[in-house]
């Protein structure tokens, strides 16, 4: 049997060029909740430094949208250098969280519930990163790699 995982909130970053997905975990591990969409502007230190405080998570997650092929493409290299950025702000663990299609897989999450793409614009970012930072503590529960370490 696994060891319990330790008792602390997470973070879970769906980065993206026009916005970020912010979500959080309880401390517990047990509820992840929708935290934010943060516009990608010149203001995007001090919010990400407003939440990582105000949260004081064990670790962090940022979700890598590599190819299908498992290759890294424009938005993984980006995905990455804001990981970095995350890294400068956060002296804790910074993991990279494989996320292909976390994006598609929340906009069909939203469909069966009755919502439309433009009805779902404004949460998409969210749903994207409740989608990493559960694969992230699912990946933590069942005693793997949560994702590459930053």
């Amino acid at each position: 049997m696994n060891e319990p995982i330790p008792i602390g909130q997470r973070i879970g970053f769906d980065y993206g060029e026009k916005r970020i997905g912010v979500a959080t975990s309880d401390a517990h591990s047990i509820l992840v909740s929708p935290h934010a969409t943060l516009v990608n502007d010149d203001k995007l230190m001090d919010k990400l430094s407003e939440i990582i405080t105000e949260i004081d998570p064990i670790y962090i997650v940022v979700g890598d949208p590599k190819n299908l092929s498992g290759r890294d493409g424009e938005k993984s290299v980006s995905a990455n250098e804001f990981g970095s950025l995350v890294k400068k702000l956060f002296a804790g663990p910074v993991y990279l969280v494989d996320e292909r299609l976390t994006t598609n897989t929340a906009y069909a999450q939203m469909r069966e519930i009755g919502k439309s793409e433009k009805e779902s614009k404004h949460v998409i970012d969210q749903i994207a990163a409740i989608n990493i930072l559960e694969s992230a503590i699912l990946s933590e529960k069942s005693g793997t790699s949560v994702g590459r370490l930053l």
